[in-house]
């Protein structure tokens, strides 16, 4: 199996206090992962490093088998995606919300209907189609955001405690669907959280941080909410 993300001697220092040391760390192409652990302990930093939101002070990345260096930036950014705790929606229409980044990629606009009519229709929130997104629940939003960063079709996809402002009852409904689409998709995931259930549906691995390094790596006996098998290793 392909490696999507390569990590050596990472080291992200900010205001003078090392954030991350992270020696090493990779992920298999297909392969869903957690980050979890304490509050400070660098798990969305080290995220941010991952989805190129954030420049490491030093270290070497790869990302699908190439030095991070050898990549044209804007191809590798647009082979991600990513979905923040609190949904990153302008005060637009939801068709046009979720039509952004499809521009961005320069997609023709027949291309471009189908996809959003798709992924509206996978994240259940189709009929809201011409809202105005400012007007959406907590769990409507999110799960445009969601299908905003669906629709460009990612190879990989950053969460970054995607369900931690939803009720408990939203939050098992959106979590188990999104894992559906995941694993039918074969999107490699690399997932930031709190909840060890969230994790245990989601993803096959926890990798445990505390002090900016990772401290564990623990396998996840996956509790199969769906029949979508996941990219064999």
């Amino acid at each position: 199996m392909s490696m999507v993300i390569e990590i050596q001697d990472l080291i992200l220092v900010l205001g003078g206090r090392t954030i991350l040391n992270v020696p090493e760390f990779s992920l298999e192409a297909g392969e869903s992962v957690s980050i979890m652990g304490p509050n400070g302990a660098g798990k969305s930093s080290l995220l941010f490093v991952m989805a190129l939101l954030q420049t490491p002070t030093s270290g070497k990345l790869k990302y699908f088998g190439k030095r991070l260096e050898e990549h044209p930036l804007l191809e590798l950014q647009r082979r991600m995606a990513m979905v923040f705790q609190k949904p990153m929606l302008l005060n637009l229409s939801v068709v046009e919300n979720v039509d952004l980044g499809l521009k961005f990629r320069g997609i023709n606009r027949k291309e471009r209907n189908r996809r959003i009519h798709e992924s509206l229709e996978q994240m259940e929130v189709d009929h809201l189609a011409h809202r105005r997104a400012r007007s959406l629940s907590g769990g409507e939003a999110q799960r445009v955001a969601i299908a905003q960063a669906l629709v460009v079709e990612p190879e990989i996809i950053f969460l970054d405690e995607p369900f931690s402002n939803l009720d408990k009852e939203i939050r098992e409904e959106l979590m188990i669907h999104i894992d559906q689409l995941l694993r039918k998709k074969r999107i490699t995931t690399v997932m930031v959280t709190h909840h060890r259930r969230e994790a245990d549906v989601m993803t096959d691995a926890v990798y445990w941080m505390e002090d900016g390094a990772i401290v564990s790596k623990e396998p996840v006996q996956r509790k199969d909410c769906t029949v979508y098998p996941r990219a064999e290793r």
